[in-house]
């Protein structure tokens, strides 16, 4: 007598978890807190870099405290209104663009689930480090920022988020099938 009886079982775990868990609003996989807070961390850190850019530019209009308005230009020491002083101020004005414009594409890409957010945030810290190092102590909230925000895209929810984006976007969309037969004119049933 034999039993035509099968033994029923699961799959393993990873197979049975191994769906990406999308948000029902947006259909891309969900973002972890930690990453929304890193992402708000970055950009405060652009906003700090201006207010350390608009505080030099501040001292930098009166000629009393122009020779005190950054480090570089009390390094430099350059007449006020000539050629030095006009091209030490577009260096500045160059290294604010560049240091609150790699803090905020660090933020920004890390928030659109690219893995290399990462290492443009550690970019980012060495920018606004030498951002700091050129202008004054009033960029200290800047690096910290950076830093902070730049730290926490390495924690693990960051990494499963980029991990599910990138399963996510691995995808295929399903392609076009040409139908076999297009009829023109009016349906047979509508005659």
């Amino acid at each position: 007598m034999t039993d035509d009886k099968q033994i029923a079982t699961l799959p393993p775990i990873e197979e049975l978890h191994n769906e990406v868990v999308r948000s029902p609003r947006t259909g891309e996989p969900r973002r972890p807190a930690v990453l929304l807070v890193a992402a708000i961390l970055l950009q405060l850190a652009v906003a700090a870099t201006a207010v350390a850019y608009a505080h030099h530019w501040w001292l930098a209009v009166h000629p009393s405290s122009y020779p005190t308005s950054a480090r570089l230009i009390a390094w430099v020491e350059p007449d006020p209104g000539k050629w030095l002083s006009l091209t030490l101020e577009a260096a500045l004005a160059a290294a604010t663009v560049l240091a609150a414009g790699a803090a905020g594409v660090a933020g920004f890409q890390a928030w659109n689930g690219w893995r290399w957010s990462r290492w443009a945030g550690l970019v980012a810290v060495g920018l606004v480090g030498g951002y700091l190092a050129i202008t004054s102590t009033w960029a200290v909230p800047a690096l910290a920022l950076t830093v902070l925000g730049a730290a926490l895209l390495f924690l693990p929810p960051v990494t499963r988020y980029f991990r599910d984006q990138d399963r996510v976007r691995a995808e295929r969309p399903e392609l076009y099938r040409r139908p076999e037969r297009v009829f023109y004119g009016r349906l047979p049933r509508f005659r």
